[in-house]
């Protein structure tokens, strides 16, 4: 196929290009992409794609992000709902800067990281900042902020700490949660920990950050993606950072925290057979051998019973398929799923030298995921 000078190739699937053009900045010939991109045209050139395309006018790049490649800054933090742009603008800030540092907080498109982590990595002359190695990371096991925003903020502290002190232009890629008391509040305390040079809203100039020099952006997206279409490419992010695994033996590993408690007096209680019982200061965590109903009114119980403000009650198999976040001492490896062998625990995971596991509350079946309630 001929695309002819000054127009826009938006893709996806596999594309090679022979001639000139510009992929967000980067000058690639040969690539694969998950997402729509735009491919701008420098010079009449040949095009092989397999996937979905469609050709526009000019050049889809909005000159605010032109401009904002010119202003003098240090960090960029980059504010906008779902589907606004922020990653791509990230991707183009990057290659048009020779290379910047990229935070990736989107725990629920992550793509520094996988979905349900946060991760950083240096990018350049990139598609994607998918394409960016994560240097470090943090598990939160979730692929929403809401009711975790604890935890995320600690990863928030944790990746800051050490990004800021790597020389080089920091850009900061958040999620697209921005409505509500809540969202604004778990914003703002990202804002307050990184305290960046200037802030890039998609969304105007909202009130909750008048304290911050904000710049306006115009969304590039061309594309809005559907909840199905969004889990699909999470999904293909989680096979991405399963392929070559391995099954690793979970002997010396302890997946839900706590102290174990005796079974029997639980066992005729929920009037379940049980697999073990774990308890912490904060909740205690029933693992039985096949799916059981509970009555509302004896959990409320084993709340008083333990002093405990949660109780988790999972079925053993509902474990196979949960994601797991892996550590070596205090650097964060990438995932691992849970799998059974000989009715054990197994871990599927590229790495095989880790210390810590941490268990999240994604499931993953194929092309499916689904949430269980765990303790994270």
């Amino acid at each position: 196929m001929r695309i002819a000078k000054n127009k826009t190739l938006i893709a996806r699937g596999k594309i090679k290009i022979e001639g000139n053009a510009e992929v967000l900045g980067a000058k690639k010939n040969e690539f694969s992409t998950e997402k729509f991109i735009p491919i701008y045209f420098l010079d009449d050139s040949e095009v092989k794609i397999n996937g979905d395309y469609f050709v526009v006018d000019g050049c889809t790049i909005p000159e605010s992000w032109k401009k904002l490649v010119k202003l003098d800054w240090e960090t960029l933090f980059i504010y906008g709902g779902t589907d606004r742009g922020k990653s791509t603008l990230a991707a183009y800030l990057a290659n048009k800067l020779d290379g910047c540092w990229i935070l990736d907080l989107d725990v629920g498109q992550a793509d520094v990281a996988h979905p349900a982590a946060m991760g950083y990595g240096f990018a350049k002359n990139v598609i994607s900042i998918s394409e960016v190695k994560m240097q470090n990371g943090f598990f939160v096991g979730s692929i929403s902020p809401m009711g975790r925003e604890s935890k995320c903020l600690r990863g928030v502290v944790k990746l800051w700490k050490e990004l800021s002190k790597l020389e080089g232009r920091k850009i900061v890629d958040t999620t697209g949660w921005i409505k509500g008391k809540r969202a604004r509040e778990y914003k703002l305390a990202k804002l307050e920990i990184i305290n960046p040079d200037i802030v890039a809203s998609f969304e105007g100039k909202p009130e909750c950050l008048s304290d911050y020099k904000l710049f306006e952006v115009e969304s590039q997206n061309l594309i809005i993606r559907s909840r199905e279409e969004r889990a699909r490419i999470r999904a293909a992010n989680y096979a991405k950072w399963l392929k070559g695994s391995k099954k690793i033996s979970l002997d010396n590993f302890e997946l839900i925290s706590g102290k174990a408690i005796s079974k029997e007096f639980i066992q005729d209680l929920i009037s379940a057979e049980v697999e073990f019982v774990k308890k912490s200061d904060e909740y205690i965590a029933i693992c039985t051998k096949k799916q059981a109903e509970i009555d509302p009114e004896i959990i409320k119980g084993l709340k008083e019973l333990y002093g405990v403000e949660e109780v988790f009650i999972f079925a053993k198999d509902e474990l196979k398929g949960i994601i797991c976040g892996l550590y070596k001492k205090d650097r964060y490896l990438g995932m691992g799923m849970l799998s059974m062998l000989d009715g054990k625990y197994v871990i599927e995971t590229q790495f095989d030298d880790f210390d810590r596991i941490e268990v999240g509350e994604v499931r993953f079946d194929g092309e499916k995921e689904y949430i269980l309630r765990l303790p994270l």
